[in-house]
C-alpha cells in the first residue's frame, strides 16, 4: 500500500500517541462505557499568545533580518495584501525555523483562497507542528488551529477521509474533546471500513479503556488488511491478554516476533511468552 505525504504525517502522530495511550491504559481503571473510550479530565496549561510569541522572535534573528520581516508583516497584516505577499512571508518564516508562524501566515493565504487544497494544507502545517511540539500551551494552539483548518476543509468536502483522520487525532491529542474524535473516526469507517489509520486509533483507544473485545476487533482487521506489519499483531496480543485469551495472546505475540526485526524486542517478546504459557 502506498502512502501519500498526509496519509504518512498522520501515522507518525498515530505511532506519537502509542506509548501515551498504553501508559495511560496501565493507569486507568477498566469501568463500564458506552463508547470505546473514557473521557480524560481536561488538559490545565498557560495560555499561549501568538502576538506574544511573534513578538519574542525579534532575539533570535539578526537586526537586518528583523527589519524586513516586521516591514513584510505590516504587509501581510493590511487589508488588501497581495497573495504572494503573505504566502513568502510563510515560506519566509518556515525557512528561518519557526513553523508555527509560517502556518499563521499560511492560514491568512487559505482564508483568502478558501479552498479544499488551501484548508488542508493549513491544516497539516498546523498539525505537524503540534505532533513534534513538546511546549503543552503552544501544542494546544496548533492543534485548535489545526482543528479550524479542517472543520473548514471537511465543511468544503464531508468525503475528505484524510482531513476526518487528522482532525479526529487533534481532538484526542491534549483531550481537546475525545468524544467528537471518536465519532469522526467511526464515521471514517463507516464509509471506509478497511481505514488504517482510523481502525488503528480506534482500536489503541479501546485498549487504553479497557474494551479489549472492541481492541480485537479492530487490530483482527488490521493484521488481515497488513499481515506483515509486526505493531499490528503485538497489539492484537495486547488485546487478546487483556482478555485472558491466553493462547491466542501466545499466537499473536508469536507472529511478532517473526516479523520484528529488533533483537531486544524479540528477547523481550520471548520473557512474554513464557510468562503466559507459566500462569495459571
Amino acid at each position: 500500500m502506498q502512502f501519500n505525504k498526509a496519509q504518512i504525517i498522520i501515522i507518525a502522530v498515530l505511532l506519537s500517541l502509542v506509548g501515551i495511550l498504553v501508559y495511560l491504559n496501565f493507569k486507568s481503571s477498566h469501568s463500564d462505557l458506552k463508547t470505546e473510550f473514557t473521557p480524560e479530565s481536561s488538559v490545565v496549561a498557560r495560555s499561549f499568545d501568538f502576538d506574544a510569541y511573534l513578538a519574542s522572535i525579534k532575539d533570535s534573528v539578526p537586526p537586518q533580518t528583523w527589519e524586513v520581516l516586521s516591514a513584510e508583516i505590516q504587509k501581510a497584516d493590511s487589508a488588501n495584501a497581495r497573495l504572494f505577499v503573505i504566502a513568502d512571508l510563510s515560506r519566509l518564516f518556515d525557512s528561518l525555523g519557526f513553523p508555527l508562524i509560517g502556518a499563521h501566515f499560511y492560514a491568512k493565504v487559505a482564508s483568502k483562497i478558501n479552498d479544499e487544497n488551501s484548508w488542508f494544507n493549513t491544516g497539516l502545517k498546523f498539525y505537524e507542528f503540534a505532533a513534534m511540539c513538546e511546549d503543552t500551551s503552544m501544542q494546544i494552539y496548533a492543534s485548535k488551529e489545526a482543528i479550524v483548518a479542517f472543520e473548514k476543509v471537511i465543511a468544503l468536502n464531508d468525503n475528505n477521509i484524510e482531513a476526518k483522520n487528522a482532525l479526529a487525532i487533534c481532538y484526542i491529542q491534549n483531550d481537546l474533546d475525545i468524544m467528537k474524535g471518536v465519532q469522526l473516526l467511526k464515521d471514517v469507517t463507516k464509509r471506509d471500513s478497511n481505514n488504517i489509520e482510523a481502525n488503528y486509533t480506534l482500536g489503541m483507544l479501546s485498549i487504553r479503556s479497557g474494551q479489549s473485545d472492541k481492541a480485537v476487533a479492530r487490530f483482527e482487521t488490521l493484521v488481515k488488511l497488513q499481515p506483515m506489519n509486526p505493531e499490528f499483531h503485538y497489539y492484537l496480543g495486547e488485546a487478546f491478554g487483556q482478555m485472558g485469551k491466553k493462547k491466542e495472546a501466545i499466537r499473536s505475540f508469536e507472529t511478532f516476533k517473526t516479523l520484528v526485526p529488533d533483537d531486544n524486542a524479540k528477547k523481550n517478546i520471548e520473557i512474554t511468552i513464557n510468562n503466559l504459557k507459566n500462569s495459571n
